[in-house]
């Protein structure tokens, strides 16, 4: 009872990938062996079968050749023709070749004794025919007409004694094939009884998996209803096994823990984060708004990453392997805004941010957009402000190329050209007029329409501002472009006497 009991708690625990397999490698295992099973007692059973009747048409054989060495000797007796002598050497020669597979061994065994004598009866008669048929060819009348009926008085004999052997081999092969027919039915019985018993094996072990997967998903979804309704005193869901079940769990455990606990702190906070937010929302400075959304972010960041988690952990419980990698990218995306608005990054961080959030875009566009990237190795190290090529990366999809009908593209380029250090990021979209690109490099926003909706764009406002603050310089921002179609150039200028490096 014990050792069961082990072995179902080790079952339990194994992850859910690893019992599935363990289920149908054990369906799979006991259909190949009754499979095989079968087949090889069936090829056993049909060769004894084979070999039930083969003592007596070897049998049948040896009367068919004994009558052909008599019939050939007469003919060539009475005939002395060449065709006849040919015909009766050829049929001594075939049934000396066979009586000499009969027992010639002392035995008890009655059947094997009637062997013994058919094999030295026959031994005699073959020849006294060879001496009757050496007579014929001498011309002695008197001589093989005396040895002919000898021989003849054997062949009555053999054919006796053949003919009573065969029928004693008849009955004894009759009563083996019955008991081969029984025992081909009870292998049928018994592949039966063993296929039933995987069946209902099978079908246990299924059930116990799909209860320790559907119970707890079910009290999970009715939980996390709860909370969706903003009801916090739920209990704990106990999980027994420590697969991606019992993981998940844990981990709602966890962030309803993590609700409790910041749903007191945001009602207390929840005036003075108004009013911020309203003060803050007046500012025209781009500088401040950044900082407004950077104390936004930082409202309660835990929860948000322990939500990401979770649903990552529950998209790779469900093999959705595409979706668990966008829930990471997407953590990674607002782990780095949170971390570096307001602060400082090195070029190498922002082109990997720019790569996060073009793997996230592409998952909306279906990997419409195609991103090439030249960066010398060395000019990575550079220091810039924080969020600084996402926004230009993001303007240039919203602006540039989303509707367009051709291939979408998107190119950073990063080098060291004489005293300065160029980070450039081109797309192949719509283009801009010249009046557009001195009202963004004048600081007036442009109307962007997004998923339907109006609003007013400020991320390039804000990177300006924020460039030439960090630099104290005005020429650090370029745009170009040949026009409407043509795509747009953005590119950033790094003085090397203002260049700082990790």
């Amino acid at each position: 009872m014990k050792l069961l009991s082990r072995a179902h708690r080790t079952f339990i625990d194994l992850p859910l990938r690893t019992k599935l397999v363990l289920v149908f490698a054990f369906t799979m295992f006991m259909v190949a062996f009754v499979n095989i099973y079968m087949h090889v007692s069936i090829n056993n059973l049909v060769g004894s079968i084979d070999k039930v009747y083969a003592s007596n048409v070897s049998l049948n054989q040896l009367l068919t050749s004994l009558d052909d060495v008599q019939s050939n000797m007469f003919r060539y007796l009475n005939t002395k023709s060449t065709a006849a002598l040919n015909d009766y050497y050829l049929s001594e020669q075939s049934y000396s070749e066979q009586i000499e597979i009969l027992n010639d061994k002392p035995t008890d065994n009655e059947l094997k004794l009637t062997e013994k004598n058919i094999r030295n009866i026959s031994q005699a008669y073959l020849k006294l025919a060879a001496s009757a048929v050496a007579a014929k060819r001498g011309r002695d009348v008197e001589q093989y007409r005396s040895i002919y009926e000898e021989a003849s008085k054997l062949y009555g004999y053999l054919d006796t004694y053949i003919n009573e052997l065969n029928n004693a081999r008849f009955k004894t092969n009759a009563e083996s094939y019955n008991t081969l027919r029984a025992s081909l039915g009870y292998m049928q019985t018994f592949s039966t009884v063993i296929l039933l018993v995987a069946i209902t094996g099978n079908m246990f072990v299924l059930l116990l998996l799909s209860s320790t997967i559907t119970k707890p998903l079910t009290k999970l979804a009715r939980q996390v209803e709860q909370v969706g309704q903003g009801d916090f005193d739920i209990d704990f869901i106990s999980v027994e096994s420590r697969d991606e079940i019992g993981v998940l769990a844990d981990a709602f455990n966890q962030m309803t823990d993590s609700l409790k606990e910041h749903v007191d702190q945001i009602k207390t906070r929840m005036a003075e984060e108004s009013r911020l937010k309203e003060t803050q929302l007046r500012m025209e400075n781009s500088l401040k708004e950044s900082q407004l959304i950077f104390l936004q972010s930082q409202i309660n960041p835990h929860f948000l990453y322990n939500t990401l988690n979770a649903g990552a952990q529950l998209a790779m419980m469900e093999g959705a392997e595409k979706t668990t990698l966008f829930i990471e990218n997407l953590a990674d995306f607002f782990r780095y805004s949170v971390k570096h608005t307001g602060q400082t990054s090195s070029l190498a961080d922002e082109i990997s941010q720019v790569e996060t959030y073009l793997h996230i875009i592409n998952v909306r566009f279906s990997n419409e957009i195609q991103y090439v990237k030249r960066v010398e190795g060395h000019v990575e190290r550079v220091m810039l402000p924080g969020v600084i090529l996402q926004p230009i990366v993001e303007n240039a999809i919203n602006h540039g190329l989303r509707d367009v009908t051709w291939e979408k593209r998107i190119t950073l380029t990063a080098c060291e050209e004489e005293d300065r250090i160029l980070v450039t990021i081109a797309d192949n979209g719509k283009g801009m007029t010249q009046e557009e690109i001195q009202a963004v490099l004048v600081g007036q926003p442009m109307a962007i329409e997004t998923d339907g909706q109006q609003h007013r764009g400020t991320g390039l406002k804000n990177v300006i501002a924020r460039l030439r603050i960090y630099y104290s310089l005005h020429d650090v921002f370029e745009i170009k472009s040949g026009g409407r179609g043509r795509g747009t150039t953005v590119t950033i200028i790094i003085p090397k006497g203002e260049m700082h490096t990790l």
